[in-house]
């Protein structure tokens, strides 16, 4: 398979979230997350109306990437850090230091509401995702690709809103809020 063909994967029509999810299976490959009414400028999905394209990224296991990463945990998801960071006053989140800047579980679960009514999922079950990430990604232009802006200003700006580190005392055991 060529980039031209996991793009034209990747820019599928759009099922609801839930269903993708459910179909998702122990794969390794590419991931596009699009979104409606987000603050951010995206490629517009060539089907779907009102979709951008906001990431593209690669999974050893798709399953595992989107339930216990993407839709779960800030601390080990940069799309929703990122997402946090451009979110934090319309959704009242707070960050706070654990061993990284985290959410809140009452926050996560919120952001997690918000990305289950805002994101769908295209998927492509690819050996050789490592090889074609960038060049998909390249040929794509998501809207909140990390190394770029806006997504570097959303991801400093969330980790701001947690100020600064603290200093932890190491006679009391670590505790995730």
């Amino acid at each position: 398979m060529t980039v031209t063909d996991a793009v034209a994967a990747l820019s599928a029509p759009l099922a609801p979230l839930d269903e993708t999810v459910a179909s998702l299976g122990r794969d390794p490959g590419l991931v596009a997350w699009w979104g409606t009414g987000v603050p951010v400028s995206g490629p517009a999905h060539p089907v779907d109306d009102g979709w951008v394209l906001l990431e593209v990224g690669d999974a050893t296991m798709l399953r595992n990437r989107v339930t216990r990463q993407d839709l779960y945990r800030t601390g080990v998801s940069t799309l929703r850090r990122t997402l946090a960071g451009l979110l934090l006053d319309d959704l009242g989140l707070a960050p706070t230091w654990a061993a990284e800047v985290i959410l809140p579980r009452a926050d996560e679960d919120r952001l997690t509401a918000w990305m289950r009514a805002h994101l769908r999922l295209t998927v492509t079950v690819r050996e050789d995702r490592k090889l074609l990430l960038e060049p998909v990604r390249d040929a794509m232009a998501p809207g909140l690709r990390g190394d770029r802006e806006p997504a570097r200003s959303a991801l400093a700006r969330f980790d701001a809103a947690a100020g600064e580190r603290p200093v932890r005392d190491p006679s009391v055991p670590f505790r995730r809020p």
